[in-house]
């Protein structure tokens, strides 16, 4: 089966009703799923990413849910370049921000494994590099997020054409201004889930109102209930990176 995806006909956004997504509170995010997805590059297969929800359990009195992304590269890539890193967040399940992150990653001769952690009561980030030793910290907004639960928490709005999206993602010791514009979009086909309707995403980021990195990514997101992402794009100087949905499973 091919893992291209079909991007047919566009949407206009007067055919795009606001997706209905369960409330944030009842937990009810993609819970015990896994998504797989096949990466390419300049169309080339070079890889996979898997991201998976587990059950909900207590962290620091709080219900959360550790959401897992996995990024590997393939036999190819591999021999050239290997990447295995792991990024885990626990998600808040009523707010959709993080409790704690976690990332380990090895591509080639490159290493860094951190935990942030957040001191509330000071409102900072706390980055213990397992790597160096080192521990960094920055300040931090009310409900933070970091890379993957920045994503969980957009999957988990409701979300309309012409309307943006805005958050602030904590990362390397900064804060990132996120704005996602959404779009009409297009029906989009890949082998996971088929043909569905999906709003075009694409995100903008900025530090204290410089933005940076115009219109480089993009993505699909099923218009309705699921919420899937279905496809991604990102443009790099030296070509184009894509992420198809090949698979979704029950855990």
């Amino acid at each position: 089966m091919s893992t291209r995806p079909v991007l047919d006909e566009e949407i206009c956004p007067g055919d795009m009703a606001s997706a209905h997504v369960p409330d944030m509170a009842s937990g009810s995010f993609h819970e015990r799923k896994r998504f797989t997805y096949h990466i390419a590059w300049n169309g080339i297969p070079v890889g996979s990413v898997t991201a998976e929800s587990g059950d909900i359990f207590k962290f620091r009195e709080r219900d959360v849910r550790d959401v897992r992304v996995v990024t590997r590269s393939n036999r190819f890539l591999s021999a050239i370049y290997r990447v295995e890193d792991v990024f885990s967040s626990y998600v808040d399940v009523d707010t959709m921000s993080s409790m704690r992150y976690e990332a380990n990653r090895r591509e080639g001769l490159y290493r860094k494994h951190v935990i942030v952690e957040y001191d509330f009561d000071g409102m900072r980030a706390i980055y213990t590099n397992l790597t160096d030793g080192s521990v960094k910290s920055s300040p931090i907004y009310e409900d933070p997020h970091d890379p993957v639960s920045a994503v969980c928490y957009f999957l988990s709005v409701p979300l309309s054409p012409e309307e943006d999206v805005d958050l602030v993602v904590n990362l390397n010791e900064k804060n990132y201004e996120v704005r996602v514009k959404v779009e009409g979009g297009r029906k989009v086909t890949v082998p996971a889930v088929g043909s569905r309707k999906a709003f075009k995403v694409t995100p903008r980021m900025s530090i204290d109102g410089e933005e940076f990195s115009p219109g480089r990514a993009s993505a699909y997101v099923s218009a309705d209930d699921d919420r899937y992402p279905m496809y991604g794009v990102v443009r790099i100087p030296f070509g184009t990176v894509t992420a198809t949905l090949v698979k979704v499973e029950d855990i």
